[in-house]
């Protein structure tokens, strides 16, 4: 019993060592302006790989923090002004514009995937997420109206 004890207390040192060593190897966390200036100095391949482990990373999340993380980059909207809220849609409207037929199919089944996973709440909650972006008159706007369940 006394060796056990004195494995485990012995791996879990080497563990620590390990932990630290890795710890110390990570680089610290980037602002995301930092984030985006790097990007712009990389070629269009090394931007590729980039988004790929980015988007790897946001699969591998819990749920939990995949909600956690919706709703900072949710904050960050808010608080951008309407200027560059304008212009970052037009970004991604030209970016979807350019994806290949194959890449923008592939695209679409994802979301459906997606829309088809979540619970009638979560849809509802989408679709008035959306009523928020909406350019038209609140009283106008198809997203605001009161969803039939």
């Amino acid at each position: 019993m006394e060796a056990i004890l004195k494995t485990l207390i012995a791996a879990g040192i080497a563990a620590s060592f390990s932990l630290n060593a890795l710890a110390a190897d990570t680089p610290p966390a980037m602002s995301a302006r930092e984030h985006l200036e790097r990007m712009k100095t990389m070629t269009p391949e090394q931007r590729a790989v980039e988004r790929e482990a980015m988007r790897k990373e946001m699969d591998s999340l819990t749920p939990e923090q995949r909600a956690e993380r919706r709703k900072q980059m949710h904050e960050h909207w808010q608080q951008m002004s309407p200027e560059e809220r304008k212009k970052m849609r037009e970004q991604m409207k030209k970016h979807r514009g350019k994806m290949p037929p194959e890449e923008r199919a592939e695209h679409r089944k994802e979301m459906r995937e997606r829309f088809s996973k979540m619970s009638p709440e979560e849809r509802r909650d989408f679709k008035r997420g959306m009523g928020g972006n909406c350019d038209m008159p609140p009283e106008d706007c198809p997203y605001d109206k009161p969803v039939k369940d």
